[in-house]
């Protein structure tokens, strides 16, 4: 969106009451998200009530109703047109109408007009995917964001070449359901292939994608070192009890998930897996929550991002029974999270004193690199001269505060 409003003369700016136009990309995943789009909407209508107002994404999807209700917007588009909002500005500075989008969302293949970031990055993400037909039984997704489709392939190409073109070296693809990539007789798979043959583009990242979408195919793909595709993989796990995760309506079993997850630390060498979870779902006992616990303490994931329950309305999950209360969520996603940085430390100490390639994306301290290194360790190196944008051998020498310190090779 950013980008298409730079190609009609537009420029960022960092200082609301400053701005001719604010957009609000909106989520709508939870109640609590809903009260602060509306909230942030309110702030910025009081801080530049002279700015033309679009509200845009997953809650004007939802609840165009409730963003009617309110004085002074001007526009308000559904995820189909979002990306159209440079045109959709156009229309509404030529004819002053409040504008609103916010019809069904195609099931097709689809395009995205605008391509390539509005900044510059050493790491851009790539979409190729949207939409999920997974009906989980906490989500709101599948209304907001249509059911899965995928992205037209000549044009998943024509942006990693522009990216390319722009200096990025890794891309890192995104969507709702990645997994389910299919064009073009395409899989997910085999998209991987596309990528190979795009000079300039040196590592091809996986975001988070379902563990009942991707196989023991990848392994050959992030082990090979002729091979752009990174070991690393984020898996949302949600649970680690089985009648939590039939309750969620996940498609598979813990034991599923388990030895998938034993697999890839076998075939692939120093893979980094990471995953989600969810505390407090309801019905969770504690002695379920304790199940998650030494389960996750058993299994080589290395790190996890842990979200308290929240409840979202038109979902099946908000009118269950055995609701959770909030001080015993607070408490147990913080066991978690302090269970998350151990393991995340232990993984990075496993490997001290060995080298890793690591893109660096910029320095916040003078002489202090940062980046990433093939499989997602977070490095800090000191250097004099400038490291921006380079990939370059680090030894791992130390551990802190879930950060490694590296000296360059």
């Amino acid at each position: 969106m950013a980008k298409g409003l730079e190609n009609d003369g537009y420029q960022i700016v960092q200082d609301v009451d400053s701005a001719d136009l604010c957009v609000i990309n909106t989520c709508t995943v939870t109640n609590q998200s809903d009260a602060k789009c509306l909230q942030k909407i309110r702030s910025i209508k009081r801080e530049n009530p002279e700015a033309v107002v679009a509200v845009v994404g997953c809650y004007s999807q939802i609840s165009p109703d409730k963003i009617v209700e309110m004085e002074g917007i001007d526009l308000i588009i559904g995820n189909e047109e979002k990306l159209q909002l440079a045109n959709f500005v156009r229309e509404f500075l030529a004819e002053g109408k409040p504008i609103i989008r916010t019809g069904p969302i195609s099931k097709g293949p689809f395009k995205i007009q605008s391509i390539g970031q509005h900044l510059q990055t050493t790491r851009a993400n790539l979409k190729i995917q949207d939409g999920c037909d997974f009906i989980c039984s906490f989500c709101i997704i599948p209304k907001a964001r249509g059911r899965a489709r995928s992205r037209e392939i000549d044009n998943i190409r024509e942006e990693a070449r522009m990216l390319s073109a722009m200096g990025v070296k890794e891309v890192i693809l995104t969507g709702v359901n990645i997994g389910t990539f299919q064009a073009d007789d395409i899989g997910f798979i085999e998209l991987l292939d596309l990528f190979e043959s795009i000079e300039g583009i040196q590592r091809i990242r996986i975001s988070s994608i379902e563990p009942t979408t991707i196989g023991v195919e990848i392994f050959p793909l992030m082990s090979a070192t002729d091979k752009k595709v990174v070991p690393h993989l984020h898996l949302p796990l949600q649970s680690a009890n089985d009648t939590i995760l039939n309750t969620m309506r996940r498609k598979y079993q813990f034991s599923d998930f388990g030895d998938f997850v034993k697999a890839a630390v076998a075939k692939v060498p120093r893979i980094c897996i990471g995953s989600d979870v969810i505390v407090g779902f309801p019905g969770e006992t504690d002695e379920m929550f304790e199940e998650t616990v030494h389960r996750l303490q058993n299994t080589p994931i290395h790190y996890f991002h842990v979200f308290p329950y929240a409840e979202r309305e038109g979902t099946s999950s908000a009118r269950m029974n055995g609701s959770i209360d909030q001080t015993t969520i607070n408490k147990r996603a913080g066991v978690l999270r302090k269970l998350s940085e151990q393991k995340r430390s232990d993984f990075y100490r496993s490997f001290i004193g060995q080298d890793f390639e690591v893109l660096f994306e910029g320095n916040n301290k003078g002489s202090i690199w940062n980046g990433y290194s093939e499989n997602y360790i977070r490095f800090s190196v000191h250097c004099d001269e400038s490291l921006a944008n380079q990939i370059r051998k680090v030894r791992l020498v130390s551990v802190k505060d879930g950060l490694a310190t590296g000296s360059l090779v």
